[in-house]
């Protein structure tokens, strides 16, 4: 009898191996929270054809499982939810701020302030598409960024603060346990921590005492080398 294949996750490759997308950290700590083994195999943006070719797809992360082909975290998540045992990992029923929510509130603002910083975390060969990719969706230039920094960090900070609001006086986002909206904003947080550590906001105490947990918890998650 064939043993049963396991999962297989495609996700960003980075410089030295290590894994520099938000979006794929998010279904790592899923995969991480459901105790799920997998295979994981690190594409290069310049990989996008073959990858397309390969499972339909040029966006990552893609979960192969089962002999379904699941595209993108939320995705993913909501699929372990459905398949595994264990927490509940996935948006639906998450009472914390939605995906949509945290990718308006964090994602837009972080990204002006992580962009030109990202590129040594690249492989160097995606060096030159993520710069040409990203001026062209911020429609400014890297260096033209630097001159707005300022404002940037003050309208993250104002974002950080209605961040804290949603946590309350709740252990979690999510409630009494992590879910995925706790996923989603440690991940954007985490992104402009390991990335950009010029750029980190001041966290308010609440906000600060659930971050450093969640990084306990997760960033050796999210950097463990995929090759």
């Amino acid at each position: 009898m064939s043993k049963t294949k396991i999962p297989v996750l495609f996700e960003r490759r980075g410089a030295n191996g290590i894994c520099p997308s938000t979006v794929c950290w998010r279904a790592r700590i899923a995969l991480a929270m459901k105790g799920v083994e997998h295979q994981r195999r690190p594409m290069r943006f310049v990989d996008a054809d073959d990858f397309a070719a390969e499972v339909g797809t040029r966006q990552v992360p893609v979960l192969v499982d089962g002999g379904k082909t699941i595209v993108g975290s939320d995705r993913i998540a909501m699929h372990l939810d459905q398949t595994r045992v264990g927490p509940a990992v996935g948006p639906v029923d998450d009472s914390g701020p939605g995906t949509k929510v945290l990718e308006s509130d964090l994602g837009s603002r972080i990204l002006p302030l992580v962009a030109r910083d990202m590129l040594p975390h690249l492989a160097p060969e995606d060096r030159d598409y993520y710069r040409a990719s990203r001026e062209e969706r911020l429609g400014i230039s890297f260096e033209a960024l630097e001159g707005k920094r300022t404002a940037g960090e003050l309208d993250l900070a104002f974002a950080i603060g209605r961040l804290e609001g949603s946590l309350g006086e709740l252990p979690f986002f999510a409630g009494e346990a992590p879910g995925w909206s706790d996923v989603v904003a440690f991940c954007f947080l985490f992104w402009i921590d390991h990335v950009s550590p010029r750029s980190v906001p001041e966290l308010p105490y609440t906000l600060r005492a659930w971050y450093e947990g969640r990084r306990d918890a997760w960033r050796s998650i999210c950097l463990e080398p995929a090759e």
